[in-house]
């Protein structure tokens, strides 16, 4: 574990393993300049986080780029989180310009500015795909949040991952079927998928605390129409991020419940029954 920008970080085994690879097969150089691109695509992130006041719990270095952990305790601002997502990518645009001027350096050849620019835009490429954990995949989830509510906008990007990870690797098949380092690569983007997948509803937890904990009051007002009898978590199903909430209920004219007094009352237990019919209005409600 390395200590870096006040963060840890951690090098992915995979990662290791792909410049292993790269290093046995001769093709040291390169090796080098991918572990180069990598960590200065992931001080993007992190350098824009903490621009924010975002506590960075850790960075993750991966073979296609890299991870900055952030703490999921807020419902950060759109914008913000754009801001954060597109500073890796950004970091691509200005390295062909430093390799230029390192040519007059004595280690810095025509040979390595080539091998820069290449692996460069390959990373860049690669990085940008709409597939979980890319930033390109980070990219259309922001977006689809937007459009749906936070749990369904998780679910939707999976999806859409695995149909552009099974399209993308039909074309690696057809193009590249004997480059390791790929494959590996989309092995590793598998099993992310997979075992995002399986935390959704941990994130969702984290969702619904950081709500009723949150000061901040959003512009954006969604309103929610539900059955008396229709169950709590049914309606947390509808909820939006950077988004205030008014449940109406059906059939009862002149009911509404704001949505983080349902969510506190719900963890504070005042729901016992589990269902919105349950729920016990305080007098400011």
């Amino acid at each position: 574990m390395i200590k870096f920008l006040s963060s840890r970080m951690r090098i992915h085994p995979v990662f290791w393993l792909v410049m292993a690879m790269g290093g046995l097969t001769g093709y040291l150089w390169e090796t080098v300049i991918a572990f180069s691109i990598v960590l200065i695509h992931e001080c993007g992130h992190a350098a824009a986080a903490r621009r924010f006041g975002w506590h960075v719990l850790e960075i993750e270095l991966l073979p296609f780029g890299g991870v900055a952990r952030i703490d999921g305790g807020r419902d950060v601002a759109f914008v913000q989180e754009f801001i954060v997502i597109i500073s890796g990518p950004l970091q691509h645009l200005w390295l062909p310009f430093l390799s230029q001027a390192m040519l007059a350096l004595p280690f810095w050849g025509p040979a390595q500015h080539q091998i820069l620019t290449s692996q460069n835009m390959a990373l860049l490429l690669f990085n940008l795909l709409p597939v979980w954990p890319l930033d390109g995949g980070r990219l259309l989830h922001l977006f689809l949040e937007r459009l749906y509510p936070y749990k369904s906008a998780y679910y939707r990007v999976l999806l859409f991952s695995c149909l552009g990870l099974v399209l993308f690797s039909i074309i690696m098949l057809i193009y590249y079927r004997f480059s390791v380092n790929l494959w590996v690569m989309i092995a590793f983007i598998s099993l992310s998928i997979y075992k995002e997948r399986q935390v959704i509803p941990l994130h969702f937890l984290r969702f619904l605390m950081a709500m009723s904990n949150r000061k901040k009051v959003f512009r954006m007002n969604r309103w929610i129409y539900a059955q008396p009898d229709e169950p709590i978590t049914s309606v947390f199903s509808g909820f939006y991020r950077n988004s205030e909430h008014k449940i109406r209920i059906v059939g009862e004219k002149g009911k509404e419940i704001n949505g983080k007094a349902l969510v506190s009352a719900f963890f504070s237990g005042r729901c016992s029954g589990g269902k919105l019919e349950d729920y016990r209005f305080p007098a400011d409600d």
